[in-house]
């Protein structure tokens, strides 16, 4: 008898920048997605939201870094299972343009 994955949602909160607060996202998906492939179907449900979609999920391009549960991280690197909860902000280094989109060429000052 073959295994059978159930769908299951995963719930995504991820910060809104006209809000100044996180909207919360449910995407159905059978099998883990990277952060992402997360951002790619968030989009594609609220094309509103400002975020980028990198496809080079190598982790060497640098253009998927975004803020993760705190963490900032590369997001094409970062599984997202079915059922988990994810909280997705700004890359913290650099000035935020629009929701999950930096500056990447405005380096926030280090603080000391």
């Amino acid at each position: 008898m073959a295994d059978v994955q159930k769908t299951r949602a995963i719930t995504a909160y991820v910060y809104r920048s006209g809000k100044a607060a996180l909207e919360e996202y449910q995407i159905e998906s059978e099998y883990p997605m990277s952060v992402m492939s997360l951002l790619t179907r968030l989009h594609e449900t609220d094309p509103t939201l400002a975020c980028r979609t990198s496809m080079c999920f190598h982790g060497t391009c640098g253009s998927c870094l975004v803020n993760v549960d705190g963490r900032d991280v590369k997001g094409c690197t970062v599984l997202v299972n079915p059922g988990e909860t994810v909280s997705l902000r700004p890359h913290s280094k650099y000035k935020v343009l629009q929701d999950l989109v930096v500056d990447f060429r405005q380096p926030l000052a280090a603080e000391n």
